[in-house]
């Protein structure tokens, strides 16, 4: 009788950057009026009661900030991306779970999936994103059961190296496709148009999954009619970057003129320098008034690149021939800046 082997314990990585989860009020029946980020990652997850499952894996700590996210900035996410890969080395890891601010968790999570899409052999444990809408401090608190969840889907085999997903009020969300839609409920997050990748309620169900693909040297998304692409640096590629290109993003509206693209081409950033990129949260079908159409073409010919996207939550852009600005089909404006900064530096812009 052969002995039986011991069963592999699992790591997963936690790490803090600070938010609503992690925030304190004096009040507990104060959800509006707290501090974001006071609580530390290690303190927020050893409130978590995980059952037996808590004897299945051992936990490693990293408090990469504690802020709120809406003031997050780009060095944060380099901080994140060169934990991760470092952590990626250990075959014990099979997850990580990032604590985030909802403001800004979709970028984050769109930035994370992007990043990770490429290394060789895809060979990143699964990342998990969770927050609450409900401070730490808090009666209710949200949070915990947030983490309990993500925490549940990252030692389960079932999800082993599946990207990067967003776990929040019981649903399992693509990093691609996520966002914020409400500011008044737990469940403020939707993959619209798709479906989530799952709802957590006593385990896992799956539901259909969208496709999802990568190459080389660019993004590539396919579902049903839905494709986009752009050039992604590697990881290290990135982190070897000195400077992230500056790209802002220009709404169109009733009575909107150019001036405000005239401004940003004549400002130069302390931190930043010149603009290098230009996403377009254009009317309907990405569309412009004359005068910032001529604004953006003004500043096209001065090198800046140009993207369009649309205000419209679910829009499919038609492009003009005539204006020669990169049509980028289903990406939110806050995500197509991230694209487009990701393509210039790509290509060293």
């Amino acid at each position: 009788m052969q002995p039986q082997s011991a069963k592999k314990i699992k790591k997963v990585v936690f790490f803090g950057t600070g938010g609503t989860i992690s925030g304190l009020s004096d009040d507990p029946n104060d959800t509006l009026n707290y501090t974001a980020g006071g609580v530390g990652i290690a303190e927020l997850a050893s409130q978590v009661r995980m059952g037996s499952s808590a004897n299945d894996f051992v936990s490693v700590f990293e408090q990469i900030a504690q802020i709120d996210s809406k003031d997050l900035q780009f060095p944060i996410w380099t901080q994140l991306i060169e934990r991760i890969k470092y952590w990626a080395h250990d075959p014990a890891v099979c997850g990580f779970l990032i604590t985030h601010g909802t403001d800004t968790i979709e970028e984050t999570a769109f930035f994370l999936a992007v990043m990770t899409a490429f290394e060789k052999n895809h060979d990143i444990p699964t990342i998990a994103l969770t927050c609450a809408m409900l401070p730490a401090s808090s009666t209710n608190a949200d949070g915990p059961q947030n983490i309990k969840d993500a925490v549940g889907l990252l030692i389960d085999d079932a999800w082993t190296k599946s990207g990067v997903v967003v776990v929040c009020a019981g649903e399992v969300h693509r990093g691609e496709f996520v966002q914020k839609i409400y500011t008044d409920r737990l469940n403020a997050f939707s993959s619209l148009p798709y479906e989530s990748l799952a709802t957590i309620k006593d385990g896992i169900s799956l539901n259909k999954k969208p496709l999802l693909q990568a190459n080389s040297n660019s993004f590539n998304h396919v579902s049903n009619e839905l494709r986009f692409d752009f050039d992604c640096p590697s990881i290290d590629d990135l982190l070897n970057h000195k400077e992230w290109p500056r790209v802002d993003i220009i709404h169109n509206y009733v009575n909107s003129s150019g001036d405000m693209i005239h401004a940003l081409l004549n400002y130069q950033s302390p931190s930043s320098g010149s603009l290098r990129g230009l996403v377009l949260a254009g009317t309907g079908m990405g569309t412009a008034s004359e005068s910032v159409t001529k604004a953006l073409k003004s500043a096209q010919s001065a090198g800046v690149l140009i993207w369009q996207s649309s205000r419209c939550a679910f829009a499919v852009l038609n492009v003009r021939d005539d204006l020669n600005f990169y049509d980028f089909h289903g990406l939110t404006p806050v995500k197509a800046r991230i694209a487009l900064t990701l393509h210039l530096i790509a290509n060293k812009g």
